[in-house]
């Protein structure tokens, strides 16, 4: 009992801090011309761009048949030395669905120290017998039709021909790769669904797409230019047409605004890698990558799944070796554990909520009812008294309504806040 009800205490306030965003904060963040993290963002262009508007012909824009993110503001994306503890990592950036770039993380690992060698491969008897998948156009297009071949005559051929390789990583490789610090937290690594290796000589171009997976992106040579696009801010201006593999048919050295006029609306960001450095890649966040170089590197996927890191913050993250590698770890594919079960009367207002417009304030006041229904001695303040106070029955629906609606919560939240600064943006512009 002592265990869920830390957790729900955790949870409950978890929500009132997401969710009591105001117009006045909106004001003030705008005024201010920082992010809600507080970084000083980069000094606005004047947009929307003078002497166009959203009713003008989209190819009078700025940026129209241009480099995706070309012509626009661009906003940087927040930079730690190193990766930070799990527990700091799911409350800052995997919880609010925020990038970070970690500087230097992997310098250490065997593979940023050999696979700087095309010998090193070389040596494996698996490099001559195993056969791994192979793209046959560095810029991605991913209705051309792949091939395989052994590591050894990929080796042959990367750098003359127009190929790359992405792959699981094979397990002869993986005790080179290190597990990202951030994520040695035991029900996290509960829920990896795979590690992927990119390997190219340079030049690649993916699509722009999006993933139904939190990543963790570690280059062990060359560079990396990465373009974002947030999820929750924008997912009604991007276009994915198509959904079967979640990407955009556009052409990202020269978008058109005319079939793709949603892209003149969103903000960038931007980030530039270098071997060594890791890049958390937020749960559905759009993304595009630029490699330059000799490249190569490793995405570790795990599912996302919010009810699970709340419980690892309230309930701690165990005690993994700090120098674990990809494998020492079990990687299977996702669970149905996220699924919702039987919902109560709160959860059904959630719901009724989810398919229409309600303004901060209604929002505001559902997230107090929660608060009120435990505050059982109405002194406007949650105790531990408060929360021992609960049945076991209580505690129980209360924790599944909550943890079950996370994700909605954060939508509607996250709706209403671009709703008021799309109000905003053709009197002081957005936030870039």
């Amino acid at each position: 009992m002592a265990r869920r009800v830390k957790r729900v205490f955790f949870t409950l306030a978890f929500f009132l801090g997401v969710s009591l965003t105001s117009s006045d904060d909106i004001k003030e963040t705008e005024a201010t011309g920082k992010e809600d993290d507080g970084r000083v963002e980069q000094e606005a262009l004047t947009w929307p761009p003078i002497g166009v508007t959203l009713e003008d012909d989209p190819s009078l824009w700025p940026g129209h048949l241009k480099p995706i993110g070309a012509n626009v503001p661009n906003k940087e994306v927040k930079v730690l030395n190193g990766f930070p503890p799990p527990e700091v990592f799911l409350r800052d950036y995997a919880i609010p669905s925020v990038p970070v770039l970690f500087k230097a993380a992997v310098t250490d690992s065997v593979a940023f120290k050999t696979w700087n060698s095309d010998e090193y491969f070389r040596q494996f008897p698996e490099a001559g017998t195993q056969k791994h998948l192979i793209e046959t156009r560095k810029k991605e297009i991913r209705t051309q039709p792949p091939t395989d071949m052994t590591l050894r005559q990929f080796l042959d051929r990367y750098s003359k021909e127009d190929i790359y390789m992405v792959e699981g990583v094979p397990k002869f490789l993986r005790k080179d790769v290190p597990m990202p610090k951030s994520l040695l937290c035991e029900p996290l690594t509960r829920m990896l669904v795979d590690t992927v290796m990119w390997f190219s000589s340079g030049g690649t171009k993916s699509v722009l797409h999006n993933d139904d997976v939190d990543n963790i992106n570690c280059l062990y040579d060359g560079k990396k230019e990465l373009v974002f696009i947030s999820y929750q801010r924008y997912r009604n201006k991007v276009t994915l047409d198509h959904p079967e593999g979640s990407y955009s048919s556009m052409d990202v050295d020269a978008v058109d605004f005319t079939k793709f006029p949603g892209m003149r609306e969103v903000e960038y960001h931007r980030v530039n890698m270098s071997a060594g450095d890791c890049l958390y890649i937020p749960y559905r966040w759009f993304h595009q990558v630029n490699s330059y170089g000799r490249n190569i590197a490793v995405n570790v996927w795990w599912e996302h799944n919010l009810r699970q890191y709340v419980e690892a913050l309230s309930e701690g993250c165990g005690d993994l070796a700090e120098d674990s590698t990809l494998n020492d770890f079990q990687i299977e594919p996702p669970s149905d554990s996220s699924e919702q079960g039987p919902l109560m009367e709160l959860h059904s207002a959630l719901n009724a909520i989810k398919d229409k417009a309600v303004t901060l304030e209604e929002f505001e006041a559902i997230v107090k009812k929660m608060f009120e229904a435990i505050d059982r001695n109405k002194d406007s303040v949650l105790s531990q008294e408060d929360l021992e106070g609960l049945t076991d029955e209580m505690e129980e629906e209360l924790d599944e309504v909550l943890m079950e609606n996370m994700d909605d919560i954060m939508n509607i939240k996250n709706d209403q806040v671009a709703q008021l600064r799309e109000v905003k943006s053709f009197t002081i512009g957005p936030s870039f």
